[in-house]
């Protein structure tokens, strides 16, 4: 493999502009510290794939957490039927109405309905299963996702809908989410007060917005230019499954964005759609099939934003452990409130994580293993590269790793393959934290006859890197 030097994701962060002088005020605050008098409290999911009734039980415990702090909404940025069926958005309707029966809380609080549909909802895989077309019709949400939705939660379905809560305007659009919002703008957007942020959620990114424009699952652009007008506007968006402890998920530009990662599980796909032998959640190529990927069935994620006059404060929670993903976010907001997450002003002050003095490298070569209905091969066919988990630097925690194998030969150094290996505990709160790292690289992609040695370079969420390991220089025959 030819190392270029150059990928997407170096590119963007490389063309950013470089930050005004003011731009090193950090503004994140201890997890806990509120200022100022909470006007609303909004409850934030999204992906959360209730298929059975295990996962309607993840579904109902973050609704209960939710509930013990007081929310007066609760947003779901679609993908609640896992598989599209109608008895799994019954599953998710009967536990909105367990926790939250009549849409209050048993004290008799109202708490706000704002769901929508992802493509899973309405997605149409399912129909092989049934081959009868009026069973069919009756087991999935996409040949009536007006009935089935109006059946469920007892609302009106409309493509594209309005709510208000508490003086707060919320705008959501089941799937795919991308047209209908421009025509709402331009018929209302003179009636929303500057001065308040308004809320619009839609299952797929808004394009260049959260995460960069490599991001997988982004829409074609239409919502960013919709919303661009519109300072005040804070987007929600789901789809990918990100994980909050990636501080791409909130972006700021001409309005906010932010990805609402998972309740069902976390993931990265860009690692494989890179270079395929990463160690991200996504699909495997054949011949990859041996290489690891991270399980992240208990990254379990949402968000809970207090909103004042003057601020929000985003907390990122971990339902799994209990704890919080990171330091909140605090967003001001006002007519003229500036913008401190926009990421030509975080990236020159994020600091690289850093191995510990004294960390090595380990090389070996993978036992080869027997797939379905094959014998083993008799010789290894991969090497894995160890290392231990870099450190947390000013905060800035160790997000991947760029591993590299380099031919070492007559004083002269030659890459002669690379891998962006997340960091297994990617997701997980600080505390679960200190993971060792590994990679692995398919024997008939490195060259042989030749001294080889592996570096690592540890990595922060937006690309900055720490100082390498390396491995010493064997022979490969």
């Amino acid at each position: 493999m030819k190392n270029t030097g150059i990928t997407r994701k170096n590119f963007l962060i490389g063309s950013m502009a470089v930050a005004a002088a003011g731009a090193r005020r950090m503004f994140a605050a201890p997890a806990g510290a509120v200022g100022g008098t909470p006007l609303l409290k909004l409850a934030v999911l999204s992906d959360i794939h209730v298929r059975n009734e295990n996962s309607q039980a993840d579904f109902v415990k973050a609704l209960e957490w939710y509930r013990a702090q007081g929310v007066d909404a609760v947003l779901v940025a679609g993908d609640m039927a896992d598989q599209g069926l109608v008895s799994q958005l019954q599953l998710v309707a009967d536990a909105w109405f367990k926790v939250f029966p009549d849409n209050k809380t048993p004290e008799g609080r109202p708490v706000a309905q704002l769901l929508e549909y992802g493509n899973h909802d309405v997605a149409n895989w399912m129909e092989k299963n049934f081959p009868d077309p009026a069973e069919r019709a009756r087991k999935l949400i996409k040949f009536d996702p007006k009935g089935c939705w109006e059946r469920a939660f007892h609302e009106e379905y409309k493509p594209l809908f309005s709510k208000t809560v508490k003086g707060y305007t919320f705008v959501g659009a089941h799937w795919p989410g991308i047209g209908g919002l421009g025509d709402w703008l331009a018929a209302n957007g003179k009636t929303l007060d500057p001065a308040l942020p308004f809320f619009y959620f839609q299952h797929s990114h808004p394009k260049d917005t959260c995460y960069g424009a490599w991001a997988w699952g982004h829409d074609d652009g239409a919502s960013t230019k919709a919303l661009s007008p519109y300072a005040n506007a804070i987007a929600f968006s789901g789809h990918s499954h990100y994980t909050l402890t990636d501080e791409r998920s909130v972006w700021q530009g001409a309005f906010t964005s932010i990805g609402t990662s998972s309740l069902s599980y976390t993931s990265l796909d860009y690692n494989f759609r890179e270079n395929a032998g990463g160690n991200g959640f996504g699909r495997v190529e054949q011949r990859q099939r041996q290489m690891s990927k991270i399980p992240t069935d208990d990254g379990k994620q949402g968000m809970l934003l207090t909103i004042c006059d003057d601020h929000i404060r985003i907390e990122r929670r971990e339902f799994v452990w209990g704890e919080s993903l990171g330091d909140d976010w605090i967003l001001p907001i006002g007519k003229a409130a500036e913008k401190p997450y926009s990421y030509a002003k975080r990236i020159p002050v994020r600091t690289a994580p850093e191995f510990a003095a004294g960390a090595a490298v380990k090389v070996a070569l993978v036992p080869p293993k027997a797939e379905k209905d094959k014998p083993a091969p008799e010789n290894p066919t991969q090497v894995e590269v160890t290392f231990p988990s870099a450190e947390t630097r000013a905060k800035c925690r160790v997000f991947e790793y760029e591993v590299q194998a380099v031919v070492v030969e007559d004083d002269v150094e030659m890459v002669a393959a690379t891998r962006r290996a997340l960091a297994p505990d990617f997701y997980l709160p600080a505390s679960k934290a200190g993971k060792p790292g590994s990679c692995v690289f398919a024997l008939s992609e490195l060259p042989k006859g030749v001294h080889l040695r592996f570096d690592v370079t540890p990595m922060e969420c937006f690309g900055k890197k720490g100082k390498p390991i390396r491995s010493a220089a064997a022979f490969v025959a």
